[in-house]
Protein backbone atom coordinates (compact mmCIF):
# COMPACT_ATOMS: atom_id res chain seq x y z
CA UNK A 1 0.00 0.00 0.00
CA UNK A 2 2.60 2.58 0.86
CA UNK A 3 4.36 2.15 -2.51
CA UNK A 4 0.95 3.33 -4.67
CA UNK A 5 1.02 6.42 -2.19
CA UNK A 6 4.45 7.26 -3.18
CA UNK A 7 3.53 6.57 -7.01
CA UNK A 8 0.24 8.79 -6.56
CA UNK A 9 2.51 11.77 -4.56
CA UNK A 10 4.76 11.94 -7.35
CA UNK A 11 1.68 11.82 -9.96
CA UNK A 12 0.43 14.88 -8.44
CA UNK A 13 3.94 16.22 -8.19
CA UNK A 14 4.20 15.56 -11.85
CA UNK A 15 0.71 16.63 -13.17
CA UNK A 16 0.64 19.98 -10.98
CA UNK A 17 4.58 20.81 -12.30
CA UNK A 18 2.80 20.28 -16.16
CA UNK A 19 0.39 23.10 -15.11
CA UNK A 20 2.44 25.08 -13.51
CA UNK A 21 4.17 25.28 -17.07
CA UNK A 22 0.98 25.73 -18.98
CA UNK A 23 0.19 28.45 -17.04
CA UNK A 24 3.43 29.52 -17.22
CA UNK A 25 3.65 29.75 -20.65
CA UNK A 26 -0.04 31.16 -20.96
CA UNK A 27 0.78 34.13 -18.65
CA UNK A 28 4.05 35.01 -20.86
CA UNK A 29 1.80 34.64 -24.22
CA UNK A 30 4.58 31.71 -25.51
CA UNK A 31 2.40 29.44 -27.60
CA UNK A 32 4.93 27.63 -28.45
CA UNK A 33 5.51 26.81 -25.08
CA UNK A 34 1.71 26.27 -24.39
CA UNK A 35 2.00 23.86 -27.24
CA UNK A 36 4.14 21.53 -25.60
CA UNK A 37 1.89 21.14 -22.84
CA UNK A 38 -1.21 20.20 -25.06
CA UNK A 39 -2.36 16.65 -26.59
CA UNK A 40 -3.93 17.58 -29.93
CA UNK A 41 -6.24 17.05 -31.25
CA UNK A 42 -8.13 19.13 -27.76
CA UNK A 43 -11.32 19.13 -26.85
CA UNK A 44 -12.68 22.45 -25.73
CA UNK A 45 -15.77 22.70 -23.58
CA UNK A 46 -17.73 25.52 -24.11
CA UNK A 47 -21.39 26.60 -23.74
CA UNK A 48 -23.18 23.63 -24.72
CA UNK A 49 -20.50 22.52 -27.48
CA UNK A 50 -17.86 20.68 -27.52
CA UNK A 51 -15.19 21.62 -30.26
CA UNK A 52 -12.26 19.73 -30.92
CA UNK A 53 -9.36 21.28 -31.52
CA UNK A 54 -5.88 21.52 -33.63
CA UNK A 55 -4.82 24.43 -32.21
CA UNK A 56 -4.42 26.01 -29.05
CA UNK A 57 -8.28 28.03 -28.79
CA UNK A 58 -6.84 30.93 -26.85
CA UNK A 59 -4.54 33.88 -27.80
CA UNK A 60 -3.28 35.13 -24.48
CA UNK A 61 -2.10 38.44 -25.98
CA UNK A 62 -5.25 39.03 -27.42
CA UNK A 63 -7.37 38.89 -23.91
CA UNK A 64 -4.36 41.14 -22.32
CA UNK A 65 -5.55 43.28 -25.09
CA UNK A 66 -8.82 43.41 -25.17
CA UNK A 67 -9.56 43.41 -21.73
CA UNK A 68 -6.60 44.92 -20.22
CA UNK A 69 -5.60 42.16 -18.19
CA UNK A 70 -2.43 43.19 -16.64
CA UNK A 71 -1.68 39.55 -14.21
CA UNK A 72 -3.87 36.68 -12.54
CA UNK A 73 -3.75 35.97 -8.62
CA UNK A 74 -5.67 33.77 -5.84
CA UNK A 75 -5.71 30.38 -7.94
CA UNK A 76 -6.66 27.17 -6.54
CA UNK A 77 -5.43 24.83 -7.39
CA UNK A 78 -7.09 21.05 -6.54
CA UNK A 79 -6.26 17.86 -8.24
CA UNK A 80 -9.35 16.10 -8.06
CA UNK A 81 -8.47 12.40 -9.08
CA UNK A 82 -5.81 10.66 -10.60
CA UNK A 83 -5.35 7.43 -12.71
CA UNK A 84 -3.10 5.19 -14.72
CA UNK A 85 -3.77 7.48 -17.93
CA UNK A 86 -5.91 10.24 -16.92
CA UNK A 87 -6.12 12.82 -14.73
CA UNK A 88 -8.60 15.42 -14.04
CA UNK A 89 -7.46 19.02 -12.16
CA UNK A 90 -9.72 22.15 -11.30
CA UNK A 91 -8.88 25.63 -11.16
CA UNK A 92 -10.87 27.73 -9.03
CA UNK A 93 -11.24 31.85 -8.07
CA UNK A 94 -8.36 33.26 -10.35
CA UNK A 95 -8.96 36.51 -10.72
CA UNK A 96 -7.84 38.52 -13.54
CA UNK A 97 -6.58 41.84 -12.64
CA UNK A 98 -5.75 45.42 -14.15
CA UNK A 99 -2.23 47.22 -13.88
CA UNK A 100 -4.25 49.23 -11.48
CA UNK A 101 -5.50 46.02 -9.33
CA UNK A 102 -9.00 46.35 -10.40
CA UNK A 103 -11.20 43.02 -11.25
CA UNK A 104 -11.57 42.23 -14.81
CA UNK A 105 -13.09 38.80 -14.16
CA UNK A 106 -13.01 35.61 -12.08
CA UNK A 107 -12.40 32.59 -13.76
CA UNK A 108 -12.90 29.11 -13.15
CA UNK A 109 -11.58 25.57 -15.08
CA UNK A 110 -11.38 22.31 -15.58
CA UNK A 111 -8.94 20.19 -17.10
CA UNK A 112 -7.89 16.62 -18.10
CA UNK A 113 -4.93 15.10 -18.67
CA UNK A 114 -3.48 12.11 -20.58
CA UNK A 115 -0.19 10.42 -19.12
CA UNK A 116 2.52 10.04 -22.55
CA UNK A 117 5.56 9.18 -22.93
CA UNK A 118 6.86 12.41 -22.09
CA UNK A 119 4.72 13.33 -19.09
CA UNK A 120 0.89 14.61 -18.56
CA UNK A 121 -0.30 16.70 -21.39
CA UNK A 122 -3.78 18.55 -21.50
CA UNK A 123 -6.52 16.91 -23.87
CA UNK A 124 -9.86 18.61 -22.79
CA UNK A 125 -10.38 21.87 -21.41
CA UNK A 126 -14.00 23.86 -20.27
CA UNK A 127 -13.38 27.32 -18.14
CA UNK A 128 -16.40 29.75 -16.57
CA UNK A 129 -15.66 33.27 -16.62
CA UNK A 130 -17.64 35.49 -14.04
CA UNK A 131 -17.23 39.48 -14.74
CA UNK A 132 -16.41 42.20 -12.32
Amino acid sequence: MEGNSVVKSQDRADLLQAYDGYLKAFNENDIEAINTYVQYPLAYIGAGVVTILDTFPINPADIKEAKGWDRSEAFEIDVVAIGDDKAHLLLRNARRLRADGSLIEEASGFYAYTRTSVGWKLFAMSDILFPA
